[in-house]
Formats: C-alpha cells, structure tokens, sequence
C-alpha cells in the first residue's frame, strides 16, 4: 500500500512539474519602433516613465491626464530628455465623451497602455462613499471609457503590426485593507 502511495505520490508531483513548463506564463516583448503608443495618466509616476521609455525606443506618444499643467510639465520633461515632443490630450478618464474625443484626435492607436489611477489611503470606516465612488470612477469605470473609445479603432486597423491593450496598477491597489473588530459583551 505504502508502495502504491509513494507511486501515485511520484506520479503526481512529476506532472506538476511538466506542467508548470509547458503552462508558465512567458514575457512577450512588443517593438513599438514607430507605432503609436497612448498613455493614460501619462503626466506623472508610472504613466510618464512610460511615456520617456516609449520615445527613448522612437514610438510616437500620446499622453493623457486631467490636468493640463501636469500634462505641460510633462511634455517638457520629456522634451528635454529627448530632443522629442509628445502630443497630450486632456481630458478626465470617468467623462466617456472627452476621453473619445481626444483618442479620436489622436489618430490609431497601436499600444493602448490604460494607467490612470487614484488611491485615498485612508482606513475604510473613515473613507466617505463620494472618496469610494471617486476610486471606483476613475479606476474601474475610467478604464472601461479608454477601452471601449479606443477598442473600435484598434481593431479596424490594418497592416500596423499587432495592436496591444495594457491595464498597470500600482502597489497602491493592492494595499491590505484592515478591518478590526471589538467584541460586544
């Protein structure tokens, strides 16, 4: 018994490990070399490093963000680092007509990388509904604007390579939310 035990035991650790070759997820890199690349939150953070590696690998950007100072400073920034402009659309993610609008003035999108993103760090009893409805509207429903605005286009494109969507999310998502709770005698 212990015999057959310790061969299905075998047998079943062996397959894992076949498995976990033939089942692991592989980096794919994508050239972007002239293509386009439009960046959402692209006027700081994650978004505007983004924005600097594109250009630095000759992609034509297009940043967008809510502010237009930011988006500015920005647009400077990367100016100077590279000798390249960018073009930048402002326009607020959770407003679906605004963001269609500037995807539209953009021209075809071949890189869609969808980054905005807020994060109220407070503890959830001291978070009021309109901050929780503010998240949810930018993070969740803002994404779905820029897809579906840019999805049409993306997919009638032809004979532009591969088109590509990408959703980041900072560790500022993933943050544990603690909930503590006293007994009641």
């Amino acid at each position: 018994m212990a015999a057959i035990f310790s061969l299905f035991l075998f047998f079943i650790v062996s397959l894992l490990i076949i498995l976990s070759f033939i089942v692991r997820p592989r980096s794919v890199t994508i050239p972007i070399k002239f293509r386009h690349v439009f960046i959402t939150g692209g006027s700081s953070g994650i978004g505007l490093a983004l924005a600097h590696r594109a250009v630095s690998e000759d992609a034509k950007v297009s940043i967008l963000a809510r502010s237009t100072e930011k988006l500015a400073e920005a647009k400077r920034s990367i100016q100077l680092a590279t000798g390249v402009e960018v073009a930048t659309f402002s326009a607020d993610v959770r407003d679906y007509d605004a963001v269609s609008k500037a995807i539209d003035e953009s021209g075809p999108i071949d890189v869609l990388i969808v980054n905005q993103g807020v994060f109220i760090g407070k503890e959830l009893e001291k978070q009021s509904p309109e901050e929780v409805k503010f998240m949810i509207d930018v993070n969740l429903t803002g994404s779905f604007n820029v897809i579906k605005a840019a999805l049409p286009a993306m997919k009638a494109r032809e004979g532009r390579g591969p088109a590509s969507i990408s959703l980041v999310s900072s560790q500022a998502g993933q943050v544990r939310i603690s909930i503590t709770l006293n007994a009641v005698s």
